[in-house]
């Protein structure tokens, strides 16, 4: 006998817990950096950080609570410093770091199969700056 959910909202539960653990999962990793861990790691006060956020320049993953934030050490490019395409990012695609963090870590046909991550750490900016806006835009590339 399968385990199915009885109703729709029993469903909806049920989805909400996966992403619940999922997000914990994710969080938990050691590339997720505290905002302290984070700052430190470029050279900045945690008062310079959140400067940084309000301008969309950092990705931010939220948790259940303020004390799980966490900063995925892979936004910081060669120059470390946080990828400068985020704030065209976030402004293509919106205010949620989750979404920001799936189109990254997606792979896309249009990048020839390559995640977002990976594109942005070939130097292909602009190409997933392009992406980022036809895929708000329902145009797809």
């Amino acid at each position: 006998m399968t385990d199915r959910p009885r109703t729709q909202s029993d469903a909806f539960a049920r989805a909400k817990e996966r992403g619940r653990h999922l997000a914990a999962t994710i969080l938990s990793d050691p590339d997720m950096l505290t905002g302290e861990a984070f700052a430190h790691r470029l050279g900045l006060t945690v008062s310079d950080l959140r400067d940084l956020k309000q301008a969309h320049a950092v990705l931010i993953l939220p948790g259940s609570s303020p004390r799980e934030i966490r900063y995925p050490v892979w936004q910081i490019d060669a120059t470390r410093q946080p990828f400068p395409v985020l704030p065209a990012l976030f402004d293509a695609l919106g205010d949620s770091g989750w979404t920001i963090y799936r189109f990254l870590m997606q792979s896309h046909p249009e990048l020839a199969g390559q995640t977002a991550l990976e594109a942005l750490r070939d130097g292909r900016d602009a190409l997933v700056v392009q992406l980022a806006h036809s895929i708000a835009e329902g145009t797809f590339a």
